[in-house]
């Protein structure tokens, strides 16, 4: 659509002169009536009647124009669309991030990143890890937020952020923790517990949909035990709040100590003198060609996420308070 040719067109409405439009248009009058004559021809109607003075549009030419000045204020309305996506002031980013972590973590980047672009859409997609790789392969989300290794989709990049602590929240209502006097929490500190020990606590597990249960397994296997597996469920922080209920023991990560309230309170534990790591990211799609705004988002968010890391989460001491002597004299 020649859009100088409408502006020909709206302006001879206005003045109702071919010579007045044709100054205003800076076109001589012979090639602004040669113009508006091939409309007309491929229309097969006059837009104008010129047999009466001043000239003044047809009915044909009122619908026309009509209908052309709301073509040119659509074309406005996108030229200036596009000229803020462009300046990174307009644009739309999906991200996707699991149920468990969006309401803990989505605050400690989003509001340094609106700080930078305040025009920017920002859509929340949830879901569990096997999911949220799936939609981002496809496209349908541009980012997974608080990623965790290992990944699995074939064709998606991690960019890692820190290193995420995990511990063992284990009921104290569990049977094989009745011999033992068991000390309350403490900011900070998680109390051993012998690898084996697990073998005798029900075992609450993520679905192999999740990241954690990936980890889990991999650490029974680092230390050659099989917990038994009460229940599969397919969302991590259900797991870790009804192990405490029901005698059992689950994975999760050390923020959750302060973070979340436990009805009964559980022990927090680790089956090291160390702690147990998994690294958090954020997942693209290799070879994706990212728009500013992608770029700085990823930028942002994995500064702002990296930061709170490093000054909020406090590195955990694993303590030796629970004499497991009894139990290790019967082990083989």
């Amino acid at each position: 659509m020649d859009f100088n040719k409408l502006n020909y067109l709206m302006a001879i409405a206005e003045l109702q002169s071919f010579s007045k439009a044709a100054k205003r248009c800076y076109v001589s009058q012979p090639a602004l009536t040669r113009c508006v004559k091939n409309i007309e021809d491929e229309l097969g109607l006059k837009l104008f009647d010129r047999s009466c003075s001043p000239i003044k549009l047809t009915y044909a030419g009122e619908r026309y124009i009509a209908a052309m000045q709301e073509i040119l204020e659509l074309k406005t309305k996108l030229d200036q669309e596009m000229e803020e996506i462009a300046a990174r002031r307009r644009d739309r980013l999906v991200l996707g991030m699991p149920t468990t972590r969006s309401v803990t973590w989505m605050p400690r980047f989003l509001s340094a990143f609106k700080r930078e672009c305040p025009s920017v859409d920002i859509q929340l997609i949830e879901g569990n890890s096997c999911t949220l790789e799936q939609l981002l392969s496809k496209g349908t989300i541009d980012f997974y937020v608080m990623a965790t290794d290992p990944v699995f989709t074939k064709g998606l990049q991690f960019t890692p952020i820190f290193q995420e602590e995990m511990m063992l929240v284990i009921s104290r209502q569990a049977k094989a923790l009745r011999p033992f006097h068991l000390p309350p929490n403490e900011p900070g500190t998680v109390q051993y517990i012998p690898p084996q020990l697990l073998e005798k606590i029900p075992f609450y597990s993520a679905t192999p949909s999740q990241g954690t249960y990936y980890l889990a397994h991999r650490v029974f296997d680092q230390y050659n035990i099989q917990p038994n597996i009460s229940m599969e469920v397919i969302n991590t922080s259900v797991a870790y709040q009804m192990a405490p209920q029901s005698g059992g023991f689950a994975f999760a990560p050390v923020t959750v100590a302060y973070e979340e309230e436990f009805s009964p309170e559980p022990i927090f534990c680790s089956i090291t003198d160390g702690m147990i790591f998994r690294t958090a990211g954020i997942l693209s799609r290799e070879g994706m060609e990212m728009s500013d705004t992608a770029r700085l988002f990823l930028d942002i968010a994995v500064q702002a996420i990296g930061e709170y890391a490093r000054q909020h989460i406090e590195k955990v001491q694993v303590r030796h308070d629970i004499d497991f002597s009894s139990f290790h004299k019967k082990l083989p």
